[in-house]
């Protein structure tokens, strides 16, 4: 198996888990329903999103659902391209979850104005679900490999390239 193909499974297997999550809450929990887990801090709650990322721009479905479809061709190029490690499971991890979201809106609602739904509640912090914790780990990868790969690339430009003369 390639590394590509790695990385294909692994968004497969991430939106894989965020829709079976999903159908778990939707399947065991009306919508507004919360359970607690543990004490106060975490609770398991059945919430609808049909805005961005903390409920911001609701009412504009359809141009975050264009917006995730553009994100997440823009991703799976990246990975087309073999980037570094880091940077391609960044990039798996944010094209994985945002194809999860964007499943939501296409098909839990009218087609592509559903919304997403949101489930660990922590109470202290909006809601999120499997995708988002993608979004947000893959990110951070990325951030951090381009952190990194700028030092590295600055060490090895120090460490006596000839200067052409």
């Amino acid at each position: 198996m390639t590394g590509r193909s790695r990385l294909v499974a692994l968004g497969l297997l991430v939106v894989g888990l965020d829709q079976l999550t999903k159908y778990l809450v939707v399947s065991s929990l009306q919508q507004g329903e919360s359970r607690q887990v543990i004490g106060d801090v975490l609770r398991l709650s059945h919430i609808r999103n049909s805005g961005a990322a903390f409920g911001a721009l609701k009412g504009f479905t359809g141009l975050i659902a264009l917006g995730a479809l553009v994100g997440v061709v823009l991703f799976v190029a990246m990975v087309v391209k073999e980037p570094g490690f880091r940077t391609g499971l960044g990039a798996t991890f944010v094209a994985a979850g945002a194809s999860g979201n964007l499943v939501d809106r296409l098909f839990r609602g009218p087609i592509g104005r559903g919304s997403v739904v949101d489930f660990v509640d922590l109470r202290f912090w909006p809601a999120f679900n499997v995708a988002d914790s993608a979004i947000t780990i893959g990110a951070l990868l990325i951030i951090w490999a381009g952190f990194t790969d700028r030092r590295t690339t600055a060490r090895e430009g120090s460490r006596g390239s000839p200067r052409p003369g």
